[in-house]
């Protein structure tokens, strides 16, 4: 199973399925990981990773994982129609 983590310091959009960690709190790679992606400029962050041979990318060329990419927020329905004002008819003599 792909263990991707992400070092950011806020969750970016498609990171499900994936660990967000900040990077303030990086002391050394973490075991398992697969990819990584870096929100900024953390070299020392991608050269331990690096190191021990996990590829690293930037948080630009992320992509959604299959299958776990957040549904579309669904559309607002149109609003019902108005019912006729009281006392008024549609049936006109």
């Amino acid at each position: 199973m792909s263990k991707q983590l992400i070092y950011s310091r806020s969750t970016p959009a498609n990171s499900e399925g994936r660990t967000v960690l900040n990077p303030r709190f990086f002391n050394e790679p973490v075991e398992g990981a697969t990819k990584v992606f870096i929100d900024g400029s953390y070299p020392k962050i991608a050269r331990a990773y690096e190191d021990v041979g996990v590829p690293v990318a930037d948080i630009a060329d992320m992509r959604a994982l299959p299958g776990k990419a957040r549904a579309k927020e669904p559309t607002d329905p149109a609003p019902p129609a108005t019912p006729p004002a009281e006392g008024s008819s549609s049936n006109s003599h």
